[in-house]
Order: structure tokens, then sequence, then C-alpha cells
């Protein structure tokens, strides 16, 4: 497993939303804030961790862990494809998982205060968010949830709720499980069980709507794990992108 710190130009929600692109990354020498260790599973294809402030000075570390794509047919995928129909009603059912070969990426996000104080209304916005070039989706379990949000030219009167983010209001835990048609397969010419690499990782506090949020990140620091690179995640394709306002490792190529 690789792990490095860096730190990066701002980037705006449109373009982490739809897919970074940027020059390299210059590293930071000299952090200010020590990250949470970043402990990954065996499952696991990439993590990352930072630690956020919230406007009231209270601290949290945060943690984004991507497990391993699973196909709709195994038993460990159940609460993905149930979680996708109940969510998306009306856009994606079992049958269309089932006709299309979806995978589903389980992104796990942690907010834990550091001094057990964290607002309940400081906002944490989970990457990756749907791609519509992939055709993915994203439902949500635990105490991430989503949020109605997009481009007005795209979807000026409803966002379809398998396209919208996933947000973590204040401390607690969840997943957003990423749904990829066609990856069981290959999405795109790509091998089989690797359209998660076309999605940015991390955490933003770039809202929705496009205006940036109140909390701030330091300290990132972020692993493609050995496993992550089998399963299409080529190191010098990924950049990380770490700021005050996002911590994500961002695909290009």
């Amino acid at each position: 497993m690789r792990t490095r710190t860096a730190a990066a130009t701002a980037i705006i929600a449109t373009v982490l939303l739809a897919g970074c692109s940027g020059g390299p990354l210059a590293p930071d020498p000299t952090p200010t804030v020590e990250p949470p260790k970043l402990v990954l599973p065996d499952d696991a294809l990439l993590g990352l961790v930072a630690v956020a402030t919230a406007p009231d000075g209270s601290m949290a570390d945060v943690s984004v862990i991507a497990h391993a794509p699973l196909p709709y047919l195994v038993p460990e995928a159940a609460d993905a494809v149930a979680t996708t129909a109940e969510w998306c009603a009306g856009e994606v059912d079992e049958q269309l998982v089932t006709g299309r070969g979806f995978t589903f990426t389980a992104i796990e996000l942690t907010v834990t205060p550091r001094d057990d104080s964290w607002p309940a209304d400081a906002r944490v916005v989970l990457l990756p968010a749907p791609s519509p070039e992939v055709g993915s989706t994203l439902a949500t379990t635990g105490d991430v949830t989503q949020v109605e949000s997009g481009d007005p030219m795209v979807f000026p009167d409803y966002v379809p709720h398998c396209r919208q983010p996933a947000v973590l209001d204040g401390p607690g835990s969840g997943l957003a499980y990423l749904g990829i048609p066609s990856d069981i397969s290959g999405v795109e010419g790509l091998e089989p069980f690797t359209g998660w690499t076309r999605h940015p990782f991390g955490v933003t506090a770039l809202l929705p709507d496009g205006e940036s949020g109140e909390v701030t990140f330091a300290a990132c620091a972020a692993a493609i794990t050995p496993l992550g690179e089998e399963l299409g995640a080529v190191l010098d394709s990924w950049q990380e992108s770490f700021d005050s306002a996002t911590c994500a490792l961002v695909p290009h190529g």
C-alpha cells in the first residue's frame, strides 16, 4: 500500500462531480495537523483520511474507504441491490440491475469528533457523485444521506434519486453504494470490475449547489491498495486533490 500526503490548487464542484483534470500537485512538507491513522481492510480499493474543522473550531477525523466492487448476483451485494431499488424507485429496479449487469462498490464514510463535539449541521459531501458518462447510480445507508442537486441545464425540474450526491451532516458513519451498469463485462472497453476508476473518491465541503460549505479540511492522506491496482487503478493516472475545501483522489486518462 502506498500512502502520500500533498496539497493542491482549489477545484470547483462542477469539475469534481464530473471528473477532474489538472496538473501535478506540489507536496506539503509541513502539515500543521497530524492526520488520523489510515487503516484499510483486505477488500479495500483505496482509502483517505483527513481532519475536518467546523466553523466553531471543533475538529473531527474523517475516513473514506472504498471496498472492492461486487457483482449484483452474489449474496454480499444483496443490501446494495435492495437499497438501490428502494431509493431509486421508478428509476432503477432489480430487473434493470440484473439486465444491465451492475456491480456495486461500497464507500464507507465516518466522521469522528476529536473532542466529542461536532456540530449536527456540519456537512461533509462524499465523493464519488454518480457519473452520467458511466451511468452510475448512488444509494446510501446509515447516517449518510442524499440531497437533491444538479446542473439546472441538465435537471431543470427534478434530480433523479440515483443522481443525488451523498452527504453526512454531523458525526456518524454510513455507506454509499456506487452502482455501475455493465461493469461485470466491462464499461466502455474497460476491463470487468474497473468502472469505479472513472470516479473521484474522497470528501469535499463544496455543496451540491456549487457553493462552498463552512467545513474545512487539513492533513489529508490517501492510499491506493494493491487490490485497487489489480482492479484498474494505475497509480500514475491518479491525482491527489488536497486543499482546505476538498480531500480527494481523482482519476485521469
